[in-house]
């Protein structure tokens, strides 16, 4: 059976499902996608896929096609990295793939709408947009779910030191791994450092200094604040947070961008000797690289 393809929507679909995947690799790896990166690299992808408009050819081309084109987004998504952290980038970028162009696919045979082509190592779903879009969300909500299962457990326990700039203002703090805190920002899912609100204050503006001494009772919080809802034993509330220009830990001889919000505690329950508590899986694939071996070690430098 023959099938139109149109170049537009080809291009279009891959560019959105390449940069949900990527989205869903940032919080699995811990190594943050900088600026237009991950859009750069999803605009790769897209056009990537033009190849199926090309001759057909035998299983080992469309392999190493494949292989490719992986390279080539996750070398434009995350830069320059050392091999071995690379290739773990492209087994988790390789993990997620599978993931989402399963529910995908499940959909569709569960679904079945239009056609389906395949060459050179790239697939086109004829699909209605609807079925698209909650084919999508499906293959997001179901990673996320997978992430929430799948715990990082390496560095637990290890006190690291992080660098937070905002604005003019930089803070250096220790903070602990802890597979305990998962708190994550709610709408993005960046998972969040529960950090001292005395230590934290000092990247604030004077307007939201203000109004976290009103008790977060006066109106609603500032443009560069927001409230996460956290839940421990002892309780639940809300902590108010915000998203740092740039969040760095030093890992071994090294610093590593990672990205996440910073929460704040309103006073001090945090471990001992420490500033605040983070989930190990932010700074991953960079422990594993720097081959931490001390425990409870604070990685300073300059």
């Amino acid at each position: 059976m023959e099938y139109v393809i149109y170049g537009d929507v080809l291009v279009a679909v891959n560019f959105i499902i390449d940069l949900v995947i990527l989205r869903l690799c940032q919080p699995l790896t811990g190594i943050r996608q900088k600026g237009l990166r991950p859009y750069l690299a999803a605009a790769a992808g897209g056009l990537c896929s033009m190849v199926i408009f090309f001759p057909a050819g035998s299983f080992l081309v469309d392999l190493l096609i494949r292989l490719g084109f992986s390279f080539v987004v996750v070398s434009i998504a995350y830069g320059r990295q050392k091999p071995r952290v690379f290739l773990r980038l492209l087994g988790v970028f390789y993990g997620v793939s599978f993931l989402v162009a399963g529910v995908i696919l499940g959909l569709w045979l569960l679904i079945p709408q239009g056609g389906c082509a395949y060459r050179n190592g790239m697939i086109y779903l004829d699909l209605d947009p609807l079925l698209l879009i909650g084919s999508v969300a499906a293959a997001y909500l179901f990673v996320r779910l997978f992430e929430g299962i799948f715990h990082w457990g390496r560095g637990m326990g290890e006190r690291y030191l992080f660098a937070a700039q905002r604005g003019e203002a930089t803070v250096l703090f220790t903070a602990l791994a802890d597979t305990g805190n998962r708190l994550a920002e709610p709408f993005s899912g960046l998972p969040m450092v529960v950090l001292e609100e005395e230590k934290g204050q000092e990247l604030l503006t004077p307007e939201e200094r203000r109004w976290l001494e009103s008790g977060m009772t006066s109106g609603e919080p500032p443009p560069g604040l927001r409230l996460a809802p956290y839940r421990t034993i002892g309780g639940k509330g809300l902590l108010p947070a915000f998203r740092p220009q740039s969040l760095r830990a030093r890992v071994g001889d090294r610093w590593v961008e990672t990205d996440g919000y910073l929460a704040l505690m309103p006073e001090k329950r945090g471990p001992r000797d420490c500033d605040g508590v983070f989930h190990p899986r932010m700074i991953q694939l960079a422990a594993e690289d720097a081959g931490e071996r001390k425990g409870g070690t604070i990685h300073a430098g300059n």
